[in-house]
């Protein structure tokens, strides 16, 4: 894995890239396939990423929530375009954290026109690529999946593990009262290549991303970095310049602030 190549690497703040909310499959101009996902904890990531002054960067799907102002965004809609993204931003990241809810299927076919409705309508779907499967990496970069599972969710996510190559996987269970998407409470755990796991149980969206930062700074350091630990929990993101956008697709929506899902930096 690629913990054990960072050598000097490691005396510095590591770059992180988070990638982020569902993607569209488009049917026709009007209709799309797609998935629950609302980029809520993309953009935790992001904001408590920007709370430990790390650099940051994002690639997203359409998205709910606005990520920090400070934190350049590449925004996506489709699999092949965050495909795309991913390539081109991986390069420049140390750790890369794919929170993305990737639709697995696609239309064959993408019609020019709306579709009009007469009865019945079939689809036939071909699968989306792996992304982070087939993401090329470099010596001392760290990777870190999710799976979303609704039964033998531990034994899913080891398998994961291994078969993408990951240096940790964050995994969620499915439970009665539905998944873990927007402002619901997750049951995670943390699962590192090295077989270490962290049991999470039931907690919210920004503790989930306050738990995942502290395993990667764990990962890159050896330990929580002491200049953190002391640091007085006030937000530091105001002296950041606010950082520009790349759009790809139109259909894109983030419109609730952060703040309505607790204060950041405590």
């Amino acid at each position: 894995m690629a913990a054990a190549k960072r050598s000097g690497a490691a005396r510095r703040a590591p770059r992180l890239l988070i990638v982020s909310g569902p993607t569209r499959e488009p049917i026709d101009p009007v209709r799309f396939l797609s998935n629950y996902s609302t980029g809520l904890l993309g953009a935790l990531l992001s904001e408590e990423a920007r709370c430990r002054e790390y650099p940051v960067r994002m690639v997203s799907g359409p998205s709910e929530v606005r990520p920090p102002k400070t934190v350049f965004v590449e925004w996506v809609e489709r699999a092949d375009q965050m495909d795309r993204a991913l390539r081109r931003q991986a390069p420049w990241a140390d750790v890369i954290i794919m929170a993305a809810a990737v639709c697995d299927y696609r239309p064959a076919i993408i019609r020019r026109r709306k579709v009009a409705r007469y009865g019945s309508l079939t689809l036939r779907l071909v699968a989306t690529p792996d992304l982070i499967a087939r993401l090329p990496r470099r010596a001392g970069q760290l990777v870190v999946g999710f799976a979303l599972e609704s039964e033998a969710a531990l034994q899913h996510a080891r398998r994961k593990l291994s078969a993408k190559r990951l240096d940790l996987i964050v995994g969620q269970r499915m439970d009665a009262s539905g998944g873990p998407f927007g402002a619901r409470a997750v049951n995670a755990f943390l699962l590192a290549a090295s077989g270490e796991l962290t049991t999470l149980e039931r907690t919210t969206k920004r503790q989930l991303a306050r738990a995942i930062l502290d395993k990667i700074e764990r990962l890159w350091y050896g330990a929580v970095p002491a200049r953190r630990a002391a640091r007085s929990p006030q937000p530091r993101t105001r002296r950041h310049r606010r950082e520009p956008s790349l759009i790809h697709g139109t259909r894109l929506v983030a419109s609730l602030p952060l703040s309505r899902f607790g204060m950041a930096c405590a």
